[in-house]
């Protein structure tokens, strides 16, 4: 299929499988290529980075994934929210955030989806200084995807885990459905989700086409 709105502009694959089904979406110029591809083979078979990039002669810059995909209704797993985790609101926030931000490379900041335009954002503030951050982005769906990050000197330690949990009950709190993402290969990241209750509702891999 066409890309929908939310992937306009993005020159590369983006497929879904939930172990049933598989759903690969590309740029206009490439559906005709992939659908005689994939014409009468099952999702395990095309639910595979370097299948797909084969059959577009293997041409492709980046594959990210396989990722995590999981949704959350139900707050029953969620524990009480931490004092330590704050609103970003004042100016002070925004230094102790440019902080945490310069701290990381950046593509790990542009993967938390953080956005300081848009709210909310929550910090966990630690000895004067943010140790983790996280916010969500709104979907197409209508689910509320949560982002996090945290400080490289302070990773290991549960930080990004209360960010997740207060970003969670805040999202069911409002009536949405919270969704979370992350690549597989991060367990550590998984079983966050997992711990919270969050199901599985597939998995995905995005591959970026060279020119």
């Amino acid at each position: 299929m066409q890309h929908s709105k939310s992937l306009d502009g993005y020159n590369g694959i983006y497929t879904f499988s939930n172990g049933i089904s598989c759903i690969i979406s590309a740029p206009l110029k490439y559906v005709p290529v992939l659908g005689k591809a994939v014409r009468n083979l099952g999702p395990a078979v095309v639910f595979d980075a370097e299948w797909l990039s084969q059959s577009l002669d293997g041409k492709h810059a980046n594959i990210i994934g396989p990722a995590f995909q999981g949704y959350i209704e139900d707050d029953s797993l969620l524990q009480t929210s931490s004092s330590s985790v704050i609103e970003y609101k004042i100016e002070h926030h925004r230094t102790l955030l440019e902080e945490l931000r310069d701290s990381c490379s950046a593509i790990e900041w542009q993967h938390s989806s953080i956005d300081e335009e848009k709210s909310p954002i929550l910090l966990q503030i630690l000895h004067g200084k943010v140790v983790a951050a996280g916010s969500w982005i709104k979907g197409e769906s209508g689910f509320l995807s949560v982002g996090i990050i945290t400080h490289p000197a302070y990773r290991g330690k549960g930080h990004a885990k209360t960010i997740v949990n207060a970003l969670t009950q805040r999202g069911l709190t409002s009536g949405a459905t919270v969704h979370y993402q992350t690549l597989e290969s991060n367990t550590p990241s998984v079983a966050i989700a997992q711990s919270f209750g969050y199901k599985r509702l597939g998995r995905t891999i995005a591959i970026r086409l060279s020119m």
